[in-house]
């Protein structure tokens, strides 16, 4: 009772994080929306580099590497995942993803969640070498690349899709547990 406790409130955490890190520092953002939370917090790196610190708590809750060792391959797993959070995956930069975009027809011209999502989950493919099942790796990957693109596709308030992407990527670590 204690794990699911713990990994619900960091799982809204990642969320409340992940939303202050989308808002950005404008100044229509200072006006209007969520005057409450702080101007400092108002920058993509609390998306980009505190988000993966909630999904690795939430991962060391449910699993643990059969190695002690394995622990040191949280920093190339963070790493990855701040370039994950950090990626949109603009079309317009690649001709690839702008025709993945045409056939799923989705609603934002230069973004692809489903794609983030997918590399988020992704990026705790290192953990494979001490332990990780790989089908956990891919399925949590998969389930966090529907989720993320679903939610975006169906959600038309910016603060709900962040709090919700936000989410989604610290709580499908629990998959990992398996």
């Amino acid at each position: 009772m204690i794990k699911i406790i713990i990994t619900l409130f960091i799982a809204l955490l990642s969320s409340y994080f992940y939303h202050c890190g989308g808002l950005g520092r404008t100044i229509q953002a200072e006006k209007n929306e969520d005057k409450w939370i702080p101007l400092f917090l108002r920058m993509s790196w609390v998306r980009d580099w505190i988000c993966p610190l909630f999904s690795l708590i939430i991962l060391f809750t449910w699993w643990k590497p059969n190695i002690w060792q394995g622990y040191l391959l949280s920093i190339p797993v963070y790493g990855l995942m701040g370039v994950a959070f950090s990626t949109y995956w603009d079309d317009s930069k690649n001709k690839f993803i702008d025709r993945i975009n045409k056939i799923i027809n989705w609603k934002y011209p230069q973004d692809n969640f489903y794609l983030h999502g997918l590399f988020i989950g992704l990026s705790f493919f290192p953990f494979y070498f001490v332990g990780m099942k790989l089908w956990t790796i891919l399925v949590s990957s998969i389930i966090s690349a529907i989720l993320m693109g679903w939610l975006c596709d169906k959600i038309n308030k910016s603060w709900l899709e962040e709090c919700g992407r936000g989410f989604i990527s610290a709580i499908t670590r629990v998959i990992n547990k398996f």
